[in-house]
């Protein structure tokens, strides 16, 4: 499932890190609660930079592309919600030609995760379009109570940010069902 030798290595890890006695893996009430502070916080930028400073060789040397930030977002949420599965396709929802993929989901959680790329040439205008495809999509699904949108943005400074996250995120019904969205930014 790892499109990277990176991503395998770190998953590795997470596995021998959870063998290590006195560590726990059992996901909580607030493993949402969690991931959502973990994708606000600094740790994004963090190895972001420690990957082009130290790394410079690495394909994460430069997050140009979506599958390295599904990559390393996929690592360190499974460390707060074990049961992520990566791309994990939905079933078809009446009248849809095509079964989804969501990018990651947890079944514990009843959460699914979306990772956006915006640059230059893929805007906020056209993440802000698949993100409105995507809630409608996934909200015909009744299987998760939380959505999360990732967008990070390559080389790249997106116009009012933190309006364009207070505009994603809230409560949501498609056909009757309720779920909540989040929307996190990060340069």
């Amino acid at each position: 499932m790892a499109k990277h030798l990176e991503t395998e290595a770190i998953q590795h890890l997470l596995a021998e890190i959870r063998k290590t006695p006195g560590v726990t893996h059992a996901v909580d009430r607030d493993a949402v609660g969690r991931l959502l502070a973990l994708l606000r916080g600094d740790w994004f930028v963090s190895i972001a930079g420690y990957f082009l400073n130290h790394r410079a060789q690495s394909p994460y040397a430069q997050l140009d592309d979506e599958y390295k930030v599904q990559d390393l977002i996929y690592c360190l949420a499974l460390s707060v919600i074990p049961d992520l599965q990566y791309e994990d396709p939905q079933q078809k929802t009446t009248g849809a030609l095509a079964s989804t993929r969501v990018d990651f989901s947890s079944a514990r959680t009843r959460t699914f995760v979306e990772v956006k790329l915006a640059t230059n040439t893929h805007t906020m205008k056209k993440v802000e379009a698949e993100i409105h495809e995507d809630i409608t999509k996934y909200g015909r699904q009744r299987s998760f109570s939380h959505l999360i949108f990732f967008i990070y943005c390559h080389q790249y400074s997106p116009p009012s940010p933190r309006e364009f996250e207070r505009g994603l995120t809230g409560e949501q019904t498609i056909d009757g069902h309720r779920f909540d969205t989040y929307c996190i930014i990060k340069p």
